[in-house]
C-alpha cells in the first residue's frame, strides 16, 4: 500500500570516509600557485584552517576500518605525500621560488596524516580484536 523510506544515518558519515580529504590540501596549494595568489593574508589563514579541518577529518576517518579501508586510505595517504614533495620540488627547482611557510605547514600536515593515521588504525583494530596491550 505505501512505501516505506529508509533513511540512513551512516550515509554522510559512510560520504565523509570514501573521500580523500588531503586532496583538497594539494589541490589549494596548486590552485594558489596556478592563480598566482599570495598566501600571506586571509588566503593562507583559510588554507591553515582548511589543513587543519582535513586532518581531525581523517583522523576521524581512520577511526574505525576495515582492512580494505586502511590499505585505501594508506594509498591515499601515500600518494598524498608523494604529491606534496614533488610540489614542494617544482617549486624549489622548476620555478625557482622558495617555499613559503604555508607550504611547509601544509606539507607538515599531510606528512603528519601520514604517520598518524596509520597508528590511530591500528590501534583502533586491536581494540576491536581485544587483543591486550
Amino acid at each position: 500500500m505505501g512505501s516505506s523510506v529508509k533513511v540512513s544515518s551512516g550515509s554522510a558519515l559512510n560520504i565523509l570516509s570514501k573521500v580523500p580529504w588531503m586532496l583538497f590540501v594539494i589541490l589549494f596549494l596548486i590552485a594558489a600557485e596556478y592563480m598566482k595568489l599570495s598566501l600571506d593574508g586571509p588566503v593562507g589563514y583559510s588554507f591553515i584552517t582548511l589543513a587543519v579541518v582535513v586532518l581531525f577529518i581523517e583522523m576521524f576517518k581512520s577511526g574505525d576500518v576495515s582492512s580494505v579501508a586502511f590499505l585505501i586510505d594508506q594509498f591515499w595517504a601515500t600518494l598524498t605525500i608523494i604529491l606534496a614533495s614533488s610540489l614542494l620540488t617544482y617549486l624549489w627547482f622548476v620555478e625557482g621560488k622558495e617555499p613559503t611557510f604555508y607550504h611547509w605547514i601544509g606539507f607538515a600536515i599531510i606528512v603528519a596524516d601520514g604517520l598518524l593515521n596509520p597508528f590511530n588504525a591500528f590501534r583502533t583494530a586491536l581494540r576491536n580484536f581485544d587483543v591486550p596491550g
